[in-house]
């Protein structure tokens, strides 16, 4: 079996595991890793510095390909970076800024914890959908999920379950961020989980993000705080998350930042004329969905998780 898409397009990654770092929710190994890499071709992946170049220049052909990682996560540099060493490999990392000023970003803070905790992803969700039935929230999330249909919600992202789709759905589309929060940090507390010390072994820190830089790879804007759903702020707002990041990552690695990924695929017009003017270029969306009209500042993306579901055993 090949793999061959007739668009050039990247490679999305998020989450790895081994002895260090938990075996979560669409984590995959080193040997994983590996395979993708094998399967797709190392030589049809361009490097970083070539992909941009040739993104500016609109001469990306078929069968172009690049590696790209969102999150700015200590396991993508633990587990990956040796794989793409090996190959001779450089990519896109796409880091969310606020975590390198010492905040608590509470997507992978939450994700670790369910991670951790429960037996299974399932588990997890009994036990979120439990706390809400018993919260103050259940006035507002009861009707809103009674016209909810699963198959038709995030339909482009096939590898979700149908309770991924009920509580992102939940999470960005009903209760929004102070209100998760609230049942997610009630569920912390319920358990004493550890906050302080589960942040230490999640994120890169600033000097591994300039020796990536130094190495070859770029390193992309992926907002300030991450926010799940931020079409749903106002431009300004949008702004802000933007502005902070740039500027964060430009102290970091001594250069402007141009490219990014939009964090869990949100965006809408006022994202990209935000972009536009901080003169961000090869913007990455987070599938391979069509879009009316090419964009550079909606570059598609397949998630490995697809990929490795056609990797055959090496």
């Amino acid at each position: 079996m090949t793999y061959h898409v007739h668009r050039p397009h990247g490679i999305m990654f998020h989450h790895f595991y081994d002895h260090a770092h938990p075996k979560g929710q669409g984590a995959i190994s080193a040997n994983d890793l590996e395979k993708i890499i094998r399967f797709l071709g190392p030589d049809r992946i361009l490097t970083a510095k070539e992909w941009a170049q040739r993104s500016l220049a609109r001469t990306l052909r078929p069968g172009n390909l690049c590696i790209t990682f969102d999150d700015n996560l200590l396991c993508q540099y633990d587990v990956a970076l040796p794989i793409l060493r090996h190959f001779g490999i450089t990519a896109f990392w796409f880091a969310p800024t606020a975590v390198l000023e010492g905040n608590l970003e509470r997507l992978e803070l939450y994700r670790f914890f369910r991670t951790t905790t429960f037996d299974t992803i399932d588990d997890f969700y009994s036990a979120f959908f439990r706390t809400i039935e018993h919260s103050a929230y259940a006035a507002i999330v009861e009707p809103a999920m009674m016209t909810f249909k699963a198959d038709q919600y995030l339909k482009d992202f096939t590898f979700y379950t149908s309770n991924d789709r009920r509580f992102r759905f939940i999470r960005d589309h009903v209760l929004g961020p102070d209100k998760y929060n609230n049942i997610m940090d009630s569920m912390l507390d319920a358990a004493d989980f550890d906050r302080r010390t589960t942040g230490r072994r999640l994120w890169m820190t600033e000097a591994m993000l300039r020796e990536l830089a130094s190495d070859g790879h770029i390193i992309g804007l992926h907002s300030h705080t991450h926010p799940t759903n931020l079409a749903a702020l106002d431009r300004n707002d949008q702004l802000t998350e933007y502005q902070k990041s740039k500027a964060r990552l430009t102290e970091i690695i001594g250069s402007k930042p141009i490219t990014m990924s939009h964090p869990c695929n949100s965006y809408n017009r006022d994202t990209i004329d935000v972009l536009r003017n901080l003169a961000s270029k090869s913007v990455f969306r987070a599938n391979m969905a069509m879009t009316e009209v090419p964009s550079d500042f909606e570059l598609p993306r397949e998630d490995h998780a697809n990929i490795l579901k056609l990797v055959e055993p090496i």
